[in-house]
């Protein structure tokens, strides 16, 4: 069998205003015995008898795909069965809006790949996978790719041997894979081709003036980036092992290993002033690894009394970390290094607690973060280096990652004749997240990205647990949850420390409802077809170390908030 197809694409959009501004007239004079106005033109400078035009926005594009497959799929003596497919496809898109050369041309992909499968009598499985794809952002030599993958897969729960389980093993089967990925996708939109080079010979920020009275201008020379024909496909190593189980036709249990070795991370290289360069270099220099498991598991049953249930959870574990990263000799200071440290992971200032006062201060290493004077009251950290100042090189890593390495859910529905149930309960472990200092600062005017009001003066509320406890000259708790007040963020207590980290952990009540369903008998002699009753809600609490606000808010808790839902409803059909 053999199939082809194609696609095209084409997008406009054009805008265009035409508007009338016509004159306006007041009365001036009346003369009554003529019965006669006098008028006189308020615009006579700006009103017209004609039709304005302006101009607005245009937008093309268009997008052309193109896909041929060849397939093949034969079973030899109902023992066999042997599959193929080669599919080769072909992309382009181009975009009339691009501000410049690079941009303006067509993008385009192309390549090939293919699976071919193997089963023996429903038991043993083989597959093999390739991909041989061409980018256009790569140099001539790295243009193309060769990304294979193998896997096998044993059904043993069909051995002969198991058979005599059959009734509490319904099911189990092993699997396998292994392959390598390529990503083509690897640094910004304006790094489209990496092996031509971007320069503007036409700069005025780089130019020069001479003459008596610098009359005469000249502009210079500027590069944004230098080309480089060894950037290459980042790479990824994946192996993959999976069990599915079956037990009493009932529960299905999947457990799947993952492991991922990435290489060829796409990443800037250090640069010193003395290589005279003007713009960033990169390269194919960063390796990275993960490594996880993912559980689910499903239960379905009915009981002869007329009980049903149904449940499932599901369990992630992932985690990921730098293995190569280019980076400064962090020898002396190997806190500093990002190697064999989670991808997510932060970095920060001890805090050990609050200064008791100023003269503590002045006995303490010195503390100028952000060049703010520090006072009583504010955090205190540790001299990690013991250089009897703190500065940038006594942050350490701190707290885990900001993305959960933990992820899980499980849920339960029920029900008994016209009655059912239903939970769902979703949680994340192993994550630290920061309360926002400057956001939630007390009587501090903060401003967001993007904040319509930023011209306008508003002042943060005291949040209660600030109000609570704070440091303050008539209370100089030195563990008080919040610094000394300010009006303005104070940057030594606002730069990213333990003091304001938080355990991001947590399980929620997602969602639950409870149910009932008219007997038939009832709402057949309504003219309906079924009728239902229910109450639902969603968000309805969460159990967390962390107790100001929602963990789920992050660390402001003067944004808005996660809603609690309640729903009181009837469903019917007719």
């Amino acid at each position: 069998r053999a199939r082809l197809l194609g696609n095209t694409t084409r997008k406009a959009y054009f805008d265009v205003r035409r508007n009338s501004n016509p004159f306006y007239y007041e009365v001036s004079d009346y003369d009554s015995r003529s019965d006669e106005y006098e008028l006189t033109v308020l615009n006579a400078n700006d009103g017209r008898t004609s039709l304005d035009y302006e101009e607005g926005s245009k937008y093309i594009s268009s997008s052309f795909y193109t896909e041929a497959a060849v397939m093949y799929d034969t079973e030899i003596n109902e023992k066999h069965g042997v599959s193929g497919l080669l599919v080769g496809i072909m992309r382009q898109s181009l975009s009339g809006n691009e501000n410049t050369l690079q941009a303006s041309l067509p993008s385009r992909n192309l390549g090939i790949s293919g699976r071919f499968t193997y089963a023996y009598d429903t038991r043993y499985f083989a597959e093999f996978n390739f991909g041989y794809n061409g980018t256009e952002r790569f140099s001539e030599q790295e243009r193309f790719g060769f990304f294979p993958s193998a896997g096998l897969g044993w059904y043993a729960s069909k051995e002969e041997f198991m058979q005599g389980l059959s009734s509490t093993i319904t099911k189990l089967k092993f699997k396998g894979t292994y392959g390598i990925v390529g990503n083509d996708q690897i640094g910004s939109a304006n790094d489209r081709f990496f092996y031509l080079s971007s320069v503007n010979i036409n700069d005025g920020g780089k130019g020069y003036s001479w003459g008596t009275d610098g009359m005469y201008d000249v502009n210079g020379v500027s590069i944004d980036r230098y080309a480089n024909d060894r950037i290459t496909w980042e790479t990824a190593t994946k192996t993959n092992l999976g069990l599915e189980l079956g037990l009493w036709d009932k529960i299905d249990i999947q457990v799947d290993l993952f492991k991922e070795y990435r290489t060829n991370i796409l990443m800037d290289r250090l640069a010193f002033s003395t290589f005279g360069l003007q713009a960033s270099t990169k390269a194919n220099v960063g390796e990275a690894s993960s490594k996880g498991v993912d559980i689910s598991l499903d239960y379905n049953a009915m009981f002869d009394n007329g009980i049903w249930l149904v449940g499932r959870g599901n369990f992630t574990y992932a985690k990921g970390q730098f293995e190569k990263v280019e980076e400064p000799d962090f020898s002396a200071t190997p806190w500093l290094s990002k190697v064999g440290q989670p991808l997510d992971q932060q970095w920060g200032y001890l805090a050990e607690r609050l200064f008791v006062d100023d003269m503590e201060v002045i006995n303490s290493p010195l503390q100028t973060l952000g060049g703010s004077a520090v006072r009583g009251g504010d955090i205190k950290y540790r001299d990690i280096n013991g250089d009897d100042k703190i500065t940038a090189l006594d942050r350490v890593p701190i707290g885990y990652p900001t993305t959960p390495e933990i992820i899980y859910g499980f849920g339960l529905s029920g029900g008994y004749k016209n009655f059912d149930v239903s939970v769902f309960f979703q949680g994340s472990a192993r994550s630290s997240f920061w309360v926002d200092a400057q956001a939630t600062a007390p009587f501090v005017n903060h401003s967001w990205d993007g904040d319509p009001f930023a011209d306008y003066e508003k002042n943060n509320a005291l949040l209660q647990e600030y109000a609570d406890s704070y440091w303050s000259e008539a209370n100089r708790d030195i563990y008080a949850t919040w610094p000394r007040l300010s009006d303005t963020p104070v940057p030594n207590n606002t730069a990213r420390n333990t003091w304001f980290m938080q355990d991001g952990s947590f399980l929620r009540l997602k969602s639950a409802e409870i149910g009932y369903t008219l007997p038939k008998k009832v709402y057949r002699k309504a003219g309906l077809e079924d009728a239902r009753f229910y109450l639902s809600g969603t968000n309805l609490f969460v159990m967390s170390k962390f107790k100001m606000w929602d963990p789920e808010m992050g660390g402001n808790g003067l944004g808005y908030p996660v809603q609690r839902v309640v729903n009181l409803g009837v469903q019917v059909s007719f």
